[in-house]
């Protein structure tokens, strides 16, 4: 009968350690599903989002170096005189007086785009208004009172060149 009450008690612990196990699995199941649903990304994901977003980062910024720079590129020169071009940045990059050196002008509005980026919702805006014709000259006069103001509120300028 010792032998029995052994095995018994040898069962018992058996089934006990399996009930544990599953218990405890079952558990960490229910922690994991609690801490996705809380911590939507793991470790790696968040790893790999900052990557991305260096990466990301580094293309937009050589992309606005390149829309800076972009008068001295030969495709550019090819197309305009640079000193004719003049950089806005937004919601278009450059305004190009096109043949303005030379007795005649057009104006010309160019946006510069690098690698995959395409168009953005402004751009396309103002791309839409110049191919409709949507586009004016104004002469802005601002008031006599406003010239005689500045002079007396601003200090001299000094003498000599500069």
């Amino acid at each position: 009968m010792g032998t029995a009450v052994i095995a018994l008690l040898a069962v018992v612990v058996v089934v006990a350690v399996i009930a544990w196990a599953l218990f405890w699995i079952h558990d960490a199941r229910r922690d994991r599903d609690v801490h996705l649903r809380t911590y939507r990304y793991t470790e790696e994901d968040l790893a790999r989002f900052g990557q991305e977003a260096i990466r990301q980062s580094h293309a937009v910024v050589s992309g606005k170096v390149q829309e800076h720079m972009a008068p001295l590129f030969p495709e550019f020169m090819t197309e305009f005189n640079p000193r004719e071009a003049r950089f806005i940045g937004t919601p278009i990059d450059y305004v190009v007086f096109d043949g303005i050196d030379r007795g005649e002008c057009e104006v010309v509005f160019v946006e510069v785009k690098t690698g995959r980026s395409q168009l953005s919702m402004r751009e396309r805006r103002v791309r839409r208004a110049v191919e409709a014709g949507r586009v004016r000259w104004v002469e802005m006069r601002l008031p006599e009172e406003l010239t005689v103001l500045t002079t007396d509120v601003l200090p001299a300028l000094p003498e000599g060149p500069f």
